[in-house]
C-alpha cells in the first residue's frame, strides 16, 4: 500500500484481508493506486495477486491477478504470463461494482479450483449497504468528479 492514504484504501484492506485469512493473497505483489491512467482522468485502482503456489497448483504457471478500477463496474481477474502481463482479462464478479470482500474470496476459490469451475465465473456479487457518510477523502474525490456519489458512499461503507 502507499504512504498516504488513498480514496479506497479502506476498501481494498477489507478485501485484501479477507483473501488473506484464507491463505489466497500474495500481500507483496498487491497494491492500491490513485493515479491519471491517461493524463485526464484520475483512477482508483486495487491490483491483488493470488498466491503464486496455490495458482501454480490451480494450472496457472505464472500466477493470478485481480483487478479493479472505480471505472469498471466490477471485479476483473487475468492469468499471468512470464513477466507478468496478463493473458486476457476476464470478469470476475458482476452486478455490485463494489462487492463484498467475501464475494471475492468465493470467485477465488472457483478460480483456484484444480478442477475448473471457470464456467462458474462470473459471480454475481453482493454489496454493502453505502455509508451513511461519505469519508473526506472520498468527499474530495466527488468534489472533483472523480467519481459519482453512489460509489462514494459504497466505498464509504468500508470505514
Amino acid at each position: 500500500m502507499p504512504t498516504r492514504p488513498l480514496p479506497h484504501d479502506s476498501y481494498a484492506n477489507a478485501v485484501m484481508a479477507a483473501l488473506n485469512a484464507e491463505s489466497l493473497l500474495s500481500a507483496s505483489d498487491s497494491w492500491t493506486a490513485y493515479d491519471c491512467d491517461n493524463g485526464e482522468t484520475m483512477m482508483m485502482e486495487i491490483v491483488i495477486a493470488l498466491d503464486p503456489d496455490r495458482a501454480r497448483a490451480a494450472g496457472y504457471d505464472h500466477g493470478v491477478t485481480f483487478l479493479w478500477n472505480h471505472t469498471r463496474g466490477g471485479w476483473e481477474y487475468g492469468p499471468a504470463q512470464h513477466g507478468r502481463q496478463l493473458q486476457y482479462v476476464a470478469d470476475l464478479i458482476t452486478g455490485a461494482p463494489v462487492a463484498e470482500p467475501t464475494d471475492i474470496v468465493r470467485a477465488a476459490r472457483i478460480l483456484l479450483d484444480p478442477d475448473d469451475n471457470l464456467a462458474a465465473l462470473p459471480i454475481a456479487g453482493t454489496s454493502r449497504p453505502p455509508g451513511q457518510t461519505i469519508t473526506p477523502l472520498l468527499q474530495a474525490v466527488l468534489d472533483e468528479g472523480g467519481v459519482g456519489e453512489g460509489m462514494a458512499r459504497d466505498l464509504s461503507a468500508y470505514t
